[in-house]
């Protein structure tokens, strides 16, 4: 390789002194030199890598804060929201609106006994005691405290629930925060039905989290005094909070201030919704520090031992070179170059090393484009990680996999949520799971999952019992991945919390069945009134009454099916067994067929009719009468048989009633045969075609 061409004009005798020196450098020396000089933008690059871990760890334990002490306003929004939703309960109960303190007393007690923890409190609109489940009986209650008074003029100012700051409890003795309900009676304050709150409910609630153990975790009120904190350290409930965090107690986000106990911290704040309180989560500042030296300790250390490991890589591979070329260098006038006279090894190990000298710079470029682009990969990954992490957790979703070979199970953090477990305690095992499985449902979620392992996919659902007592229902949805040409089966799937989209579909249920029964009872409404207002002895009464009880047949039917439609054969059951003696008296043949609730009403009508006037002129008149009803669909209409035999010879009524006219009008192609063996008709019915005018339109026409 050649010496380094340096003007002699440039820097004199110290740039003649560089030279000599390097001219005197072996070749094993040169390419150290080489090495050192292609490895500093390495060294460089490596020093930039842990500067921006440091900042990235400063970043994220600042976005724990924040994060966790969202997490926490909203756990104490939920625990707020527990205790409003039973007080809007009790504020509704008559007992309450009419005055009546005795039986209100006996059932705020049972509720009481409920809640556990928590006592009910009823005041008037001044604020003078009338109940308080917690005193002695017959213990005078006085006055609220001042604290609860504020709160209870909050409430009937704004007309909504209110929250009050913590106070001593006169009969408990214990910090408390009171929910406050108004109740007002003829648009007036009328009473405040109250719910005390032990602080101690937060301060579980805060240790149920789980958070860092150098991290300081509190609640304050309104009035910047302490509702609950961990670890306690030198704070009691109702203390004052430190300056610093009084002073910046309504900011959102991250704040430094000295703690009580005059320890630097950096923390962070969130309010709750349902009151005027402010959660703070922080950590102290030497503790900041060391979590981030404590990376970018770790981090040089891996550096600098890669950087020595390079190094003496190096320093092998120049002397594992510049052997063999001791063997074969003839002296030059001038050191490093390649005289004519060199043996050409040398000459081509020159023109080799300056190559070799341009790919390592080319080299060195690529590798810190690469790490800039693995750099950028791995924070693109990590937001993804943190977006897919947080829509599992809120959209009530978990990930599972399932190794074939081992038969093992991999939970996510948030499968074990939903199953009432805590983080990676999930054993893994199949026995584990359906232990977990309500005992009503494991036999079906058994068998579902063994036959995805035939089938390939797992479409399932049923519920899990939580701790709390509480029902949850998982909705599991899986598919198989290999297994073919000999590799072993592996499922991945997710479990999804569908309780919400349950107790849906249940109160719809009870909204249909609610419907079904006022109309049922509307109906039967309607039959008394005529019974009362009108002859009772008149047939065209008893046939109204009789019309309107085949209507509330069909109307059960409907509600039985859901309202997907009825049965034909129930349907006409139901409208001929009230005219029949015997249950042999009715033949029916036809296939299986749910009639469309559009066309179920008419045609129930039309049978009810056929049956009424069988049962006044045709076979249903006497004890060996029988009625044959066949029926059978084509492609666009339902065909109806009715065939009378056994009663006395049919004849063609002289007067066009309303059973003609509603069976003209209802049906097509109707063809009745009146014979001395019955009445035999057949008729049609649109099954495909929309029939907007309806059974209504059918009746009115036939009137």
């Amino acid at each position: 390789m050649r010496e380094l061409d340096i003007p002699e004009s440039v820097g004199g005798g110290l740039l003649a002194t560089l030279q000599r020196s390097y001219g005197g450098l072996s070749i094993k020396g040169r390419l150290l030199l080489l090495a050192g000089i292609l490895f500093l933008p390495c060294v460089g690059l490596i020093a930039y890598v842990i500067v921006s871990m440091a900042q990235s760890a400063d970043v994220s334990i600042r976005r724990g804060l924040s994060y966790a002490a969202q997490t926490i306003s909203g756990a104490v929004d939920a625990e707020v929201r527990r205790y409003i939703a039973l007080a809007e309960v009790l504020g509704t109960s008559p007992d309450l609106n009419a005055d009546n303190l005795a039986d209100f007393e006996a059932e705020a007690r049972r509720v009481g006994l409920v809640t556990g923890d928590s006592w009910i409190i009823v005041s008037d609109a001044d604020g003078r005691l009338l109940l308080n489940t917690l005193a002695a009986p017959g213990k005078p209650l006085g006055q609220r405290t001042s604290e609860g008074l504020r709160s209870q003029h909050r409430a009937f100012e704004t007309g909504r629930p209110s929250i009050s700051d913590v106070f001593t409890g006169p009969n408990s003795g214990e910090w408390v925060a009171t929910v406050d309900i108004p109740v007002f009676k003829d648009g007036k304050p009328f009473r405040c039905l109250s719910i005390a709150m032990p602080a101690a409910n937060y301060t579980r609630l805060l240790a149920q989290q789980d958070l860092p153990a150098d991290w300081l975790v509190g609640i304050i009120d309104a009035n910047g005094r302490y509702i609950s904190r961990i670890p306690k350290n030198a704070t009691t409930t109702g203390q004052p909070a430190s300056a610093g965090w009084r002073a910046n107690a309504k900011v959102d986000g991250i704040a430094e201030f000295p703690s009580i106990e005059g320890d630097r911290i950096i923390n962070a704040n969130a309010h709750p919704q349902l009151s005027g309180w402010t959660v703070g989560v922080g950590i102290k500042q030497g503790a900041f520090a060391q979590a981030i030296s404590s990376t970018v300790k770790t981090a040089t250390i891996a550096a600098t031992t890669i950087c020595a490991l390079a190094l003496l890589l190096a320093a092998g591979i120049a002397a594992s070179i510049a052997r063999p070329l001791d063997s074969i260098a003839v002296k030059s006038a001038v050191p490093g170059a390649a005289a004519p006279s060199d043996p050409p090894e040398v000459r081509a190990l020159n023109a080799r090393l300056a190559a070799a000298e341009q790919a390592q710079a080319e080299s060195s470029r690529i590798i810190q484009d690469n790490f800039r682009l693995l750099a950028k990969a791995k924070d693109d990954a990590s937001r993804t990680a943190e977006q897919l992490k947080l829509a599992a957790k809120y959209g009530r979703l978990g990930t599972f996999t399932w190794d074939g070979r081992t038969g093992a199970s991999h939970w996510s953090d948030e499968i074990e949520e939903l199953y009432g477990l805590a983080p990676e305690t999930f054993p893994g095992t199949y026995d584990a799971w359906l232990a977990l499985v309500h005992p009503e449902d494991q036999a079906r979620a058994d068998r579902d999952n063994k036959q995805a392992l035939i089938t390939g996919e797992l479409d399932s659902e049923w519920r899990v019992p939580l701790p709390d007592g509480s029902i949850r229902w998982i909705e599991a949805r899986a598919r198989m991945l290999g297994g073919e040409g000999g590799s072993d089966p592996y499922m991945i799937g997710v479990n999804i919390d569908v309780t919400a989209a349950k107790e849906a579909d249940r109160k719809r249920e009870l909204l249909v069945h609610e419907l079904a029964h006022r109309v049922k009872n509307s109906l039967a409404v309607v039959q008394s009134l005529a019974h009362q207002l009108l002859p009772r002895h008149d047939a065209k009464v008893r046939d109204f009454t009789s019309r309107l009880h085949a209507l509330a047949t069909v109307h059960t039917s409907l509600a039985e099916n859901d309202w997907q439609g009825a049965d034909l054969a129930a349907l006409i059951r139901s409208q001929v067994a009230p005219f029949a003696s015997a249950p042999d008296q009715l033949l029916l043949s036809g296939p299986t067929i749910l009639v469309p609730v559009e066309l179920t009403t008419q045609l129930a009508l039309v049978i009810h009719e056929m049956a009424c006037n069988a049962s006044k002129y045709g076979a249903l008149t006497t004890p060996d009468g029988r009625v044959e009803v066949g029926w059978s669909l084509g492609p666009d209409a339902l065909h109806v048989r009715w065939q009378e035999t056994g009663g006395p010879a049919a004849q063609e009524p002289p007067v066009v009633g309303f059973g003609s006219r509603l069976l003209t009008r209802t049906v097509r192609h109707l063809q009745r045969t009146f014979s001395e063996t019955g009445l035999t008709c057949q008729f049609e019915l649109p099954w495909l075609e929309n029939r907007g005018e309806g059974a209504a339109a059918a009746l009115s026409e036939a009137n």
